[in-house]
């Protein structure tokens, strides 16, 4: 990342972490919570730079022999650990080679900083073996853990380090940022497909995500409304990304439900839908639309197994057809 750059929205975090520099209060286990997509490796790569950077001002000097060495990723004191896989846990095998790692002296300067990600990813026996270091880190060391969430992490490990959360970005200041770096894009619509999340929805700019929703969306309004076939429908969306559609009708469905519990607020994930979803809350009954809502969360749990992805979305959206008719809802299994 350029080293006179910052995402805007971590401006304050960049503050904090910065001012733990400036008051000589580094904290040696600082443990970095913030929603998946938000930034968490950029802002800890940057902090380990200029914590490694000979010359640092707010940020690192980028031209150093330690901002080289750590720009080209050889930095011997910069210590990042990480799943050999994505998706899979970092083992005790890998937190026991950090601790004999961390019983050397640092090669370079006299900082050394390990940044674990994601924690959450930490298995038992390697949070186990953590703790004493994040105790008791080797002289000179800073460790940086990075979470989603707290929940997913040992309490005991959580209770070694100083915490810092990312606050949830503000919509309308990344949905500029995304206007400015993708001329053209409709930065609300872009930020609400990928669920909220800006980087997730940087990287997905250059796609047909923002009309795939609208017309997902355009197709559920009506499977509601009684103006579309439901298992025609589903036929057309089983051949969709199946997480995807789930998470948007997932953040419909909370948006229907927010309006009408309050009418006259305005939609939290979808605003630039938000004229579709009001005609949607006026019609439909809260009661059905909370069921409907428990039958998501469902139907999210079946797709991480063999569950027929058809059938599923048949239910679905068979039971989104009666959240405005008078029939009793089918209770059936998604």
């Amino acid at each position: 990342m350029e080293t006179d750059a910052l995402y805007p929205w971590l401006a304050e975090s960049w503050g904090t972490l910065d001012a733990f520099l400036t008051a000589d209060r580094l904290p040696q286990a600082l443990l970095i919570r913030g929603a998946v997509g938000v930034g968490k490796t950029e802002l800890a790569e940057r902090f380990a730079q200029k914590l490694l950077c000979r010359r640092p001002g707010r940020f690192a000097c980028g031209t150093c022999g330690g901002c080289r060495l750590f720009v080209a990723g050889n930095h011997p004191d910069f210590i990042p650990i990480r799943p050999t896989e994505p998706g899979r846990a970092i083992g005790v095998d890998s937190i026991r080679q950090l601790i004999a790692d961390l019983a050397l002296k640092p090669q370079y300067g006299d900082r050394r900083v390990v940044v674990i990600d994601p924690a959450q990813q930490l298995n038992g026996h390697a949070a186990n073996a953590l703790l004493k270091t994040l105790e008791e880190p080797a002289e000179g060391t800073v460790l940086v853990l990075l979470a989603d969430t707290s929940a997913a992490l040992a309490p005991t490990v959580v209770s070694r380090c100083q915490r810092l959360s990312i606050p949830t970005p503000d919509r309308s200041l990344v949905g500029r940022w995304l206007e400015q770096r993708h001329p053209g894009c409709t930065g609300a619509a872009l930020l609400a497909a990928a669920q909220g999340s800006p980087l997730r929805a940087a990287a997905l700019a250059a796609s047909d995500v923002v009309e795939r929703r609208r017309t997902a969306f355009a197709e559920w309004r009506g499977v509601v409304l009684g103006q579309k076939e439901p298992v025609a429908v589903a036929e057309r969306w089983e051949a969709q990304p199946h997480e995807e559609l789930l998470e948007w009708l997932l953040s419909w469905t909370a948006d229907a439900i927010r309006l009408g519990s309050a009418p006259g607020c305005r939609p939290r994930y979808n605003p630039d839908l938000g004229d579709g979803l009001q005609v949607l809350a006026g019609r439909l009954d809260l009661q059905r639309l909370f069921e409907f809502w428990t039958l998501l969360l469902q139907a999210r749990l079946a797709l991480g197994g063999q569950a027929n992805r058809q059938l599923l979305w048949e239910e679905i959206l068979i039971r989104g057809a009666q959240l405005s008719s008078s029939l009793t809802p089918s209770r059936g299994p998604p």
